[in-house]
């Protein structure tokens, strides 16, 4: 799968509210690869935070070519669902963050077709949750990612 992901550190842009109100902020990930399994298998650690049952973005990537175009054959799912909440897969453009040497980076800035993952907690809950996704593309890249959530309680 080819990501807008580059060594340890990625940026993500996201955009809040409708078309008249739209923000654009900016966020520095850190997604640190845990281990390369013999098996050809790339285990990937995220922590992300929620406040209360609030949706949040806990992944999101893009697998295209060159000329911004959707890269065929790459897949991602949900492998083990939230305890104490929902997540679903979602298609939709992606901003991407190739570096500049990268033939995709032509692409960058704009929204490119790509894949995001939305978690929501349960009503009420607070605490520890966990998503694992896993992801493969058809040259035998296959990345398993844990992500943690940690939820706190809204205010008031």
């Amino acid at each position: 799968m080819r990501l807008m992901m580059v060594g340890a550190t990625g940026l993500l842009a996201i955009t809040l509210g409708g078309a008249a109100t739209a923000q654009v902020r900016h966020f520095e990930v850190t997604v640190a690869p845990a281990a390369q399994s013999s098996k050809g298998f790339q285990k990937v650690s995220i922590s992300k935070a929620a406040i209360g049952s609030s949706q949040i973005v806990i992944w999101g990537g893009a697998a295209i070519d060159p000329d911004c175009s959707p890269h065929p054959g790459s897949t991602l799912a949900v492998v083990q669902q939230p305890s104490h909440g929902s997540v679903k897969v979602v298609e939709e453009g992606v901003y991407v963050a190739f570096p500049p040497a990268n033939p995709r980076s032509a692409c960058n800035g704009r929204k490119v077709p790509g894949r995001k993952v939305y978690y929501t907690a349960a009503e009420g809950y607070a605490g520890h949750d966990k998503v694992v996704l896993e992801g493969a593309s058809e040259d035998g890249h296959v990345r398993h990612m844990t992500v943690d959530v940690d939820v706190r309680k809204a205010a008031g």
